[in-house]
């Protein structure tokens, strides 16, 4: 009977333990903690600062996952919080990656589209209607006014010819053909045929005379100022067309073997890279330069929308060295311990899964595996939802694997 009596006061006391254990743990799981948004690996039980980022910790209360007992991790997220946050979202889907380095090029203007405007006439630029690069011309548009003492003699040898054919009584062939010859003398100097016809009509010559863009296109060059002298011929403005372009692009001779064999190429830009252009080689010369043997690439591509300006900094792919992969954007990658996405598992709720990436260039990443091709991915504000993520459910709720 004693011995009975001492087994169970035993039992007792280990029950007792065990619930007093079970109260403990249950505080620890339920209680609060302080952790990093940036690095949730990093817990502690006191206030302080990262050890990895040196921001401050915050303090962040154990909740109930909604998402229970299911595998990975859950976040419900309504669509006014959605738009605060800037979060995007895209369609996973094969896209062409390079499988060689990376080329970068310049936009460049094409030198066989560049038009040369030179002076028709010897005299002074009185007045300049064009007076800085950059501006678009369209055929017809004013350029310059000039006065010029041989276009100023020929104009009014065209006026007295004008004026003696009216005052005789038969004009004879002769006449006429002094007032021909007058006459495509002034539109040889460039004048149009409306100035001519305000001539006769008029009856006077004026001492300047102005003269129109016989091309159109964008300005790349001025020349001259206001009040300035030039002769027949002077170069006075230079103009392009955008859409046709270069892409100069230099190579080391030990990179060209991978693109030896390529004529056809793809130019991506960063303010717009969804859209592609289509390039060929047109100019592969090697250059010793400083002791190093470099090779200088022209690709000539269409510009016909004239998005891309010269100056801007693109990639440029060999075509032949594309393959269609599975990729997302870079941006939608986070660099944890593991490498995440986080994934729309259905309205307003998503899931962080880890993938396994391949090949990369400026904006794309391929995803060998943990997504397929048709889901749905946050491209920007994945790292606010992983804050958010710690912040409801802290960082012991979160699985890896």
């Amino acid at each position: 009977m004693r011995l009975n009596n001492i087994i169970l006061t035993l039992l007792s006391l280990l029950a007792i333990s065990g619930c007093k254990n079970e109260h403990q743990n249950h505080q620890t799981e339920s209680g609060s903690y302080y952790t990093c948004p940036m690095h949730p690996s990093v817990v502690s039980s006191t206030p302080g600062s990262c050890p990895v980022c040196n921001m401050s910790l915050i303090k962040v209360e154990r909740k109930e996952n909604k998402h229970l007992g299911q595998e990975g991790n859950f976040i419900t997220i309504d669509k006014r919080q959605q738009e605060l946050a800037g979060i995007k979202i895209d369609t996973v889907k094969l896209r062409s990656i390079s499988s060689v380095s990376t080329i970068i090029g310049t936009v460049a203007i094409d030198e066989e589209q560049v038009k040369v405007i030179s002076s028709r006439a010897k005299g002074r630029i009185d007045k300049l209607f064009v007076k800085s690069t950059g501006s678009y011309l369209k055929i017809g548009s004013p350029l310059y006014s000039i006065y010029s003492e041989q276009l100023q003699s020929d104009k009014k040898e065209y006026l007295s010819l004008i004026k003696n054919s009216k005052s005789t009584t038969a004009t004879s062939t002769m006449t006429n053909d002094f007032l021909s010859a007058a006459k495509n003398k002034l539109l040889l100097w460039g004048m149009t045929q409306k100035q001519i016809s305000d001539i006769e009509n008029l009856g006077n010559t004026g001492p300047l005379i102005t003269f129109y863009s016989s091309v159109s296109g964008y300005v790349i060059e001025v020349n001259i100022t206001e009040g300035m002298y030039v002769d027949e011929g002077t170069t006075l403005l230079k103009t392009t067309s955008l859409n046709q372009l270069w892409v100069e692009a230099q190579l080391y001779s030990n990179e060209i073997s991978s693109i030896s064999e390529n004529k056809t190429f793809q130019i991506f830009s960063e303010s717009n890279p969804e859209q592609i252009y289509k390039g060929t080689l047109v100019y592969n010369n090697p250059i010793v330069e400083d002791g190093k043997r470099i090779h200088l690439l022209k690709i000539r591509i269409n510009n016909s929308g004239r998005e891309l300006i010269p100056g801007t900094l693109v990639t440029v792919i060999p075509e032949k060295s594309l393959n269609k992969l599975l990729a997302v954007p870079k941006s939608a990658v986070l660099l944890e311990e593991m490498k995440t996405v986080w994934v729309l598992a259905h309205e307003n709720t998503f899931e962080q899964r880890m993938v396994k990436t391949g090949v990369e260039n400026n904006n794309w990443i391929e995803i060998v595996s943990g997504l397929k091709e048709g889901d749905i991915i946050v491209t920007e504000g994945s790292y606010l939802i992983s804050s958010e993520f710690i912040l409801k459910s802290g960082a012991g709720q979160r699985h890896e694997h």
